[in-house]
């Protein structure tokens, strides 16, 4: 507990945190002065630090590609969003505007920013996914440079919009960046042999589960505002779990996959590639409009959301490509 207090005290000390929340203030004031002329473009670059665009590139890489660097891209996305999870349930660090009055975030920005603030979701999806992108492109240096823009430029989008302080931004970045070279590594180590995956699964395993219990175990600050709580303890398990559940869903199915039924797209038509990948497209887009419209909004039960999350997420990495691999390798 001593520890915990610790990080939290130092993380929002005000000789720490002040110089970051002014430089919030000074982006907000452009903002105000152009009339909000940028607002726009971060909100859709803002976009590629959720979860659908980065989940939708990852499955077309592993489904149509690459179904090693989709699992490379799956197992840091992993990793880094659960250890995300736990500096923020660590930390507890609520966001700029109310660590400072004086912090107004971009309106519809803020409808999509929950929770608590240390350190940033966002920043921690784009990195540990596009990051580990541009290392997999990294002989073309154009590309790579490009990507590795849109990943610095979607973390500064969290500072312009005003949802995010410096040290969220700059922790979540380094969430992901830090681990790129060696889960690629261990990935080249599993391909070697296919079912040293099963360590690597069970060891991902233990560390998710590990953290869905901490996550759901630990106190939570109860801070009211004009009798308001500022952040729900049970929203910040219910998202925790949701997360949780999709990365082990992730994990399991495509390892699985990948021991006991490796499929090669290099092997199929053109033809073959482009419907796999719309199909696959339409039943995740369906999956996960289903879950977020309506079954985690609606139905607030930690065990059905871990199990409508982890179900859709195996059925995409691990039995949609076990069906199509054995219909294409029959043909």
């Amino acid at each position: 507990m001593y520890n915990r207090v610790m990080i939290r005290e130092f993380l929002i000390n005000s000789n720490w945190i002040n110089p970051q929340l002014d430089f919030l203030i000074l982006l907000q004031n452009f903002r105000e002065a152009s009339g909000g002329i940028l607002d726009d473009l971060f909100l859709n670059l803002t976009r590629f630090g959720e979860a659908l665009i980065p989940f939708c590139i990852i499955c077309i890489i592993y489904w149509c590609f690459n179904p090693k660097s989709g699992i490379f891209l799956f197992s840091l996305n992993t990793f880094s969003i659960v250890l995300a999870q736990v500096f923020k349930t660590v930390a507890c660090i609520y966001r700029p505007w109310v660590l400072s009055e004086q912090i107004h975030p971009q309106a519809i920005a803020i409808t999509r920013a929950g929770g608590y603030s240390f350190p940033s979701g966002h920043s921690t999806m784009v990195s540990s996914t596009f990051g580990a992108m541009a290392y997999l492109v990294r002989k073309n240096k154009i590309l790579c440079s490009l990507i590795i823009l849109l990943v610095l430029l979607t973390g500064f989008s969290r500072l312009y919009l005003g949802v995010h302080t410096p040290q969220d931004v700059i922790v979540g970045l380094l969430t992901g960046f830090l681990f790129i070279l060696p889960m690629a590594k261990i990935i080249d180590w599993c391909e070697e042999n296919k079912k040293r995956y099963l360590y690597l699964m069970i060891i991902l395993n233990i560390f998710a589960l590990g953290v869905l219990f901490f996550i759901c175990a630990k106190s939570y600050p109860m801070d009211y505002v004009n009798g308001k709580l500022l952040v729900s303890p049970l929203k910040a398990k219910y998202t925790g779990v949701v997360h949780t559940a999709m990365s082990l869903g992730a994990i399991n199915g495509s390892f699985l996959c990948r021991m006991f039924s490796p499929f090669e797209p290099k092997n199929y038509s053109a033809k073959s590639r482009v419907i796999i990948c719309v199909i696959g497209l339409i039943l995740a887009l369906a999956f996960l409009y289903l879950l977020d419209a309506y079954i985690w909004p609606k139905v607030c039960d930690f065990k059905i959301a871990f199990v409508s999350g982890f179900f859709a997420v195996f059925c995409l990495t691990g039995i949609y490509p076990f069906i199509f691999s054995k219909i294409l390798n029959k043909k």
